[in-house]
């Protein structure tokens, strides 16, 4: 039951604002929360999103402070109608939403997750981030998942080139020209055309494709010699189908090598960050279940998170059969 409403200019007086009625609803909202009156807080920001709905700032605050005051049940409408807004602002397609907003809220509220992050959602992300993708990566994540992998697959490799490599989830192709020196053939596959039209001004692949990868895995005839999924299945939580996929198309004593998030607990979970981290035993469990079996494991750091750095796992494997 929602509390009675409260003048909320009457309690920003008493915590010493004069001249309260001149005081922006939302500015009042923050003072108010910090001096811990909850529901005078509520009241000036419900006051404001009655002109201002779609105001996110403000909509999320008044999600922090129901939860905080246990009334959770309140704050569902309100998430919803946040995601809606940014399924609209990314022009989703309105018959992919009720997934898209289902995979956002499993990854804030930590219900049982999907097994893969929504299509739709990846390719509208991606396009929208394509043109400041590399920049953020770089520079403010400090993201070396790419090195991190052709060291590994290097230290593998040895002396082997003129190899046919698939790279899955290939983004803006920031893996391209560290694969172009052991390829004889270099493809690409993503989601995203906005990224795909960054990778293809790089110049270094033969052919890059849009698809979503376990289609296109499936789809395919063609075996590689080298199958990379840099940062990448950090997008899908159940790995059994895309491993399946991934060993029918590699040739003979062919590599698998992928990067994921290090999980601490059993399977797979979605975090906050609406990324999936997997532990190593599942890993080892889905690839043993494919016939691909480990060439090499490491833990290393990926990029950084919130200026704290992300361990992931750093995983080469071969097919066995």
């Amino acid at each position: 039951m929602k509390p009675t409403p409260i003048d909320w200019r009457a309690r920003l007086e008493a915590c010493g604002f004069e001249g309260a009625e001149l005081v922006p609803a939302t500015y009042a909202a923050h003072v108010l929360w910090s001096r811990r009156e909850p529901l005078a807080a509520e009241a000036a920001l419900r006051e404001h999103l009655d002109q201002q709905p779609d105001d996110k700032d403000s909509l999320k605050l008044l999600i922090s402070i129901l939860q905080e005051s246990g009334r959770a049940s309140e704050v569902v409408p309100l998430r919803r109608h946040l995601h809606e807004r940014r399924c609209q602002e990314m022009r989703i397609p309105e018959a992919a939403r009720a997934e898209v907003i289902a995979y956002l809220e499993a990854a804030e509220t930590g219900s049982t997750p999907p097994e893969r992050m929504a299509d739709a959602y990846v390719a509208a992300l991606f396009d929208v981030y394509a043109p400041s993708f590399d920049d953020s990566l770089r520079g403010f994540l400090a993201y070396r998942a790419p090195e991190r992998l052709m060291d590994a697959v290097r230290s593998v490799l040895g002396g082997r080139r003129e190899l046919d490599v698939l790279d899955l989830g290939c983004g803006t192709g920031l893996a391209g020209p560290l694969l172009r020196p052991f390829a004889r053939r270099l493809e690409g596959i993503d989601l995203s055309t906005g990224m795909l039209d960054k990778a293809r001004d790089r110049g270094v692949y033969d052919e890059l494709r849009a698809g979503e990868i376990t289609a296109e895995l499936a789809a395919s005839s063609r075996s590689h010699e080298l199958i990379v999924a840099v940062d990448v299945l950090v997008y899908f939580g159940a790995l059994e189908t895309l491993f399946q996929h991934v060993a029918q198309r590699l040739a003979p004593g062919g590599l698998f090598a992928f990067t994921v998030e290090k999980g601490t607990e059993p399977g797979y979970r979605l975090l906050p960050t609406a990324r999936y981290v997997h532990h190593l035993d599942y890993l080892r469990s889905c690839a043993s279940a494919a016939s691909l079996h480990p060439v090499l494991e490491r833990e290393d750091t990926l990029r950084k998170q919130a200026g704290q750095p992300v361990t992931g796992h750093v995983v080469v494997l071969t097919r066995s059969f």
